[in-house]
């Protein structure tokens, strides 16, 4: 990240000196904090603000720092600066190791078969999945509605033990259009949803399947362990979906809310059986977690805990 800032760093310096380099400092800052080159639309209204005086350096640097495609890209972002960093699940102080070797096999006592689910999977960059696979040799079943992005999620999780489904998710089955946002890895089905990270670019006719359908039609166990849903204002429609209309109780639940207040029964349209069966138990920015409520009592009685 030190090589990044001082490019940024090097931009701000030039730009003090020379106004006509603001296209370049726009230019440096999209792809130092956001990895790609601006979007016409974006990169035009950056460079009209600074050069009218509308915007300031700070500004602009708070603009995108604050933007959710930065949240989104931070992990990505600082596999990008920091690759020596990529190859570590955490910060392991132990003697030798011994910490990530029995944090794995405290895991293996408490799972139920170490599947999970992982639904709007995108990439390796903001997974819910690919640690539990790679660290905990968890297998994974991989739903992804954007074709573009298959292969790069099969390069990506490489070897990995899972399965892609090309297929969106909703609460009903037919057809649909996909609408992509300012790139591959911003879509909904919801062009409303896709347009909050900026124009729409394209569209594309997908396949629409129920989660119940397709975990049966891959053999998921009714109580797998984990679900991660990110779908983009298709989430609570979906997980309303499975409860009322199937058998399938995932041990655990990530589900994107986005909520600016702390959780709590019905703060969300999730229908009442949900809560009913499901308890919150912690909250990250944009997702809640829940567990299943007969989950504990399951593992006693089993001898797992």
């Amino acid at each position: 990240m030190e090589k990044a800032l001082r490019r940024i760093g090097r931009a701000i310096r030039s730009f003090r000196y020379n106004r006509n380099l603001i296209p370049d400092l726009v230019d440096a800052l999209y792809r130092t904090l956001l990895l790609r080159a601006p979007d016409p639309v974006g990169r035009t209204q950056h460079i009209n603000a600074l050069t009218k005086g509308r915007l300031s350096i700070s500004d602009a640097l708070n603009s995108m720092l604050g933007s959710e495609e930065f949240f989104h890209k931070r992990g990505r972002l600082l596999t990008h600066h920091h690759p020596e960093r990529h190859d570590h699940f955490f910060m392991d102080m132990s003697q030798f190791g011994e910490i990530p070797t029995l944090v794995r096999a405290m895991m293996d006592m408490v799972c139920t078969n170490r599947i999970v689910v992982d639904v709007g999977v995108l990439g390796v960059h903001d997974s819910n999945s690919y640690d539990l696979m790679r660290w905990f040799g968890w297998r994974g079943l991989l739903i992804e509605a954007n074709d573009r992005l298959i292969d790069r999620i099969k390069h990506e999780f490489g070897p990995l033990d899972y399965k892609i489904v090309n297929v969106a998710v909703s609460d009903h089955e037919g057809e649909a259009t996909l609408h992509i946002g300012t790139n591959n890895g911003v879509s909904s089905l919801t062009q409303a949803h896709s347009a909050k990270f900026g124009p729409t670019t394209d569209s594309i006719s997908v396949k629409v399947q129920t989660l119940p359908a397709i975990l049966e039609q891959e053999n998921i166990p009714l109580r797998f362990d984990l679900l991660s849903i990110d779908i983009e204002g298709e989430d609570i429609k979906v997980l309303n979906h499975l409860v009322t209309t199937s058998p399938y109780r995932p041990n655990w639940i990530i589900v994107e809310a986005g909520l600016e207040t702390p959780y709590s029964p019905g703060i969300l349209p999730l229908v009442p059986a949900f809560d009913a069966e499901y308890e919150y138990v912690g909250a990250t920015i944009a997702n809640l977690i829940f567990r299943n409520r007969s989950l504990l009592a399951r593992l006693k009685a089993d001898g797992g805990v």
